[in-house]
Order: C-alpha cells, then sequence, then structure tokens
C-alpha cells in the first residue's frame, strides 16, 4: 500500500505545472550562461521590450536596447573570467540573487535584484557588495 501512495505522490507531482518560481529560476540561469557568452539572443529572449538593466554603482539605467548593445564590449571584459551565482532569495515577482565575478585582474561581489512580468525579466539592478567573494 505504502508502494501505491508513493507512485502516485511521484505521478501527481510530475503532473503539476512548474511553479512561477521555478521558471524564474530557469530565466535566471539562462541569464548567468548568456553573460559568459554575451549571448544577445538569449537576453533578447529573456528581457520584456521594456526592461531596464541598472548599474547602481555606476549610477547607470539601460533600456533593452542599451543592453544589447553593451554586450560587445563585455564579450571583451568576461573572458578569462569566472561568474559564479547563488539565488538568495525569492518574493513575488522578485529574486535576490549574489553573484562572484571574478575578472582575471579583479573580483567583484555582487547583489543582482531581478523582478519579472509574465516570465521576462523587467528589471535587473545590481550593486556592489565588496570586492572579494570569500565564503561564496
Amino acid at each position: 500500500m505504502a508502494r501505491l501512495i508513493s507512485m502516485i505522490a511521484v505521478i501527481l507531482l510530475a503532473m503539476c505545472p512548474a511553479t512561477a518560481d521555478d521558471a524564474h529560476n530557469a530565466t535566471i540561469e539562462s541569464w548567468y550562461s548568456a553573460l559568459g557568452t554575451a549571448d544577445r539572443a538569449v537576453f533578447d529572449k529573456i528581457l520584456a521590450d521594456d526592461a531596464t538593466v541598472i548599474l547602481e554603482d555606476i549610477d547607470t539605467i539601460q533600456t533593452k536596447d542599451e543592453f544589447l548593445a553593451s554586450l560587445d564590449e563585455w564579450k571583451s571584459a568576461v573572458r578569462g573570467a569566472k561568474v559564479r551565482h547563488r539565488i538568495g532569495g525569492v518574493e513575488g515577482d522578485t529574486t535576490t540573487v549574489f553573484v562572484c565575478y571574478q575578472f582575471p585582474a579583479n573580483t567583484t561581489y555582487t547583489r543582482e535584484i531581478f523582478n519579472f512580468r509574465s516570465g521576462r525579466i523587467i528589471e535587473s539592478a545590481q550593486s556592489s557588495l565588496g570586492e572579494a567573494c570569500e565564503g561564496f
């Protein structure tokens, strides 16, 4: 009987649709994967047309088009870098991610907050937490 109940539970879990958190996490995974190669097509797909990218440390707000245009420069900057991330928390349509950017010449630890609408990123806000990723 316990085996039958376990099988039913597995079937029911498999039939449940993915939650918004799962979809947001998949989008965030796509974001960081695309950062490593500056993949314009991925960013074009996961960013809403009216999305903004906020780089708080340099007091810059980019539209989606401006962000996509900056990827050529980013591609050079990220060459030889290692980008590690972990999700820090999810609250509704907002996900906080902690990121360690290890470039050949320096390291930056950031907090990045993503806001979603209809499964796409409508805002990404990045702020620096420090120059070391100890314990990350």
